[in-house]
């Protein structure tokens, strides 16, 4: 069967996303007593109010420091309280902020404590917000203490978080709650010209639909997002943007050679596919950066199979695929003058009598044999025939993205995703472009002693090394796959679910990382001379 290659503006049908109609975010001069929206938000440190809060204080009879006295409002962060106005001011609603300790804010924190505060008041029906910065939080967090490029910094993460409050998990309801998203997203306080952040306000609007799209795909049951209704679903999302999507099909895998993923999608019902999707906004002989994600679209371990405790959350196990996809459409919507192919190979992981075992020997797309000691290590199996597509399609830098191994999570839990290596100018623009996302990176080490784990006696390496460094050795394992070309790996097992119930200063559920940090990366790599 031919592959399914179109130009999706061609032949798709509008993707399902938040109100493309909707008020995008812009600036006001309008001061916070006399903003009209329904709801406005002024923020706190630990030590005080901002000036912003401290004129609404005023106009409330002294409501926000009679709390702040009293020890209901302390100013710790994502912490919140909600006023209604009586009257005293037009907007209905007040939203006392907590920014926590100055010197702990960056942009990873404003956007969460953002959207915490855009979930609150959608909880309470509210359609607009205006939301008030001030010097304190622009210096907290900006490149530059208090530029131009500071207060763009800001400003982006005030209204990207504002707006991932449109989030809504509960799309399979019959009678889902009557929460409307924020459709008027308004911010004050900062002395700049509109004109100057306009760019910005306009990317915090893409980047936050990218966002909520992550989190809408990492989030659907397995059995309404199968990698063939993960690839439709992508097909629909990018109509009218000039992508263009290549899905590689059961035959098309044969005849590619990719008995990676081919072996791993074995014990599974659903056919395998491979997801490409090609921007070509640069120059034609200009470098060309990839992005590969994991697209497991429900992981049962296989024969090794999982605990049973949890594994419906193994939905989320595309998250990285998920996560290139969005990447591609915001990078189109955003109309970057940059090379960029998109790959995810998606399959499920399942047990069966044609699974395949623990001491199978696959062979993969590049010719490299790979030993399966374990099946529950399928992500990095898959990724072996991804990246080796990426580098057929041309590409000269690579970004792998994947929800790949339980030891990041016990690395570094929740808020950061594990970054390893083997390049160190592309190390520094993926995290320069985090900084700028809102996301967190932590640069784990590639010392070639953890290779040794992986060397196998009967093929060419093996899948899993043992427990010590798993993270580490499963980024040694796609190593094997990226040959010279400049490579950065992404474990986003913890950073793209937050499932700790006692973690309250990151949203719960899925978060979309690290969508916004490859657009950015994106960014910035069109900025490159010759990369």
């Amino acid at each position: 069967m031919p592959s399914q290659a179109s130009k999706a503006s061609r032949r798709s049908r509008p993707a399902a996303t938040r109100a493309e109609a909707a008020t995008r975010p812009s600036l006001t001069a309008t001061p916070a007593v006399e903003a009209t929206t329904d709801a406005v938000v002024v923020t706190a440190f630990e030590d005080g109010l901002s000036s912003h809060a401290e004129a609404v204080d005023a106009a409330l009879g002294g409501a926000l420091t009679e709390m702040r006295d009293a020890g209901e409002f302390r100013g710790r962060f994502a912490q919140r309280a909600t006023l209604r106005t009586l009257g005293r001011l037009p907007t209905r609603h007040v939203l006392l902020l907590g920014l926590g300790r100055r010197r702990e804010l960056d942009m990873f924190r404003l956007t969460n404590a953002f959207q915490f505060a855009g979930d609150a008041l959608r909880a309470r029906g509210v359609g607009s917000v205006s939301a008030y910065l001030d010097d304190a939080v622009v210096a907290a967090t900006g490149r530059d203490g208090s530029g131009p490029a500071a207060v763009a910094d800001a400003v982006r993460a005030v209204a990207t978080g504002i707006l991932l409050s449109s989030f809504d998990p509960g799309t399979s309801k019959t009678d889902p709650e009557a929460r409307p998203p924020i459709g008027v997203v308004a911010i004050g306080g900062v002395a700049v010209d509109a004109a100057a952040v306009q760019r910005d306000l306009e990317v915090a609007d893409v980047l936050a639909l990218a966002t909520n799209r992550v989190r809408t795909w990492a989030a659907a049951p397995s059995n309404l997002l199968t990698p063939t209704l993960l690839a439709e679903s992508a097909r629909q999302l990018y109509q009218g943007t000039g992508l263009e999507l290549d899905v590689l099909e059961k035959a098309d895998l044969e005849r590619e050679g990719m008995g990676a993923l081919l072996g791993v999608a074995r014990g599974s019902d659903e056919p395998p596919v491979m997801i490409t999707v090609r921007h070509d906004g640069g120059p034609v002989a200009g470098p060309r950066l990839a992005l590969v994600g994991k697209g497991i679209t429900f992981d049962t371990g296989g024969i090794s199979l999982k605990p049973s405790a949890g594994m419906d959350l193994m939905r989320d196990d595309m998250g990285g695929g998920a996560a290139v996809l969005a990447a591609m459409w915001a990078i189109a919507r955003l109309g970057l003058r940059v090379n960029v192919v998109g790959v995810v190979p998606a399959t499920e992981n399942m047990p069966s009598g044609h699974a395949y075992k623990p001491g199978d020997v696959l062979v993969s797309s590049s010719g490299k044999t790979i030993e399966v000691t374990d099946t529950d290590a399928e992500g990095r199996i898959i990724l072996a025939d991804g990246l080796t597509k990426a580098r057929r399609l041309g590409a000269t830098h690579i970004v792998d993205v994947a929800t790949l191994t339980g030891s990041a999570v016990v690395a570094l839990g929740h808020s950061a995703s594990g970054l390893m290596s083997n390049d160190e100018l592309l190390t520094g623009l993926v995290k320069r472009a985090a900084v700028s996302a809102g996301d967190r990176v932590a640069e784990l080490p590639m010392f070639p002693e953890y290779a040794v784990a992986l060397e196998s006696r009967v093929a060419d390496v093996r899948n899993l090394g043992g427990r010590q460094a798993g993270t580490i050795n499963a980024a040694f394992f796609l190593r094997e796959f990226v040959e010279e070309l400049p490579w950065v790996h992404l474990d986003i097992a913890g950073s793209g679910w937050n499932s700790q119930q006692d973690q309250t200063q990151i949203p719960q559920g899925p978060t979309g990382a690290p969508v916004r940090t490859l657009v950015h990366l994106a960014r910035l790599f069109a900025e490159l001379d010759g990369a």
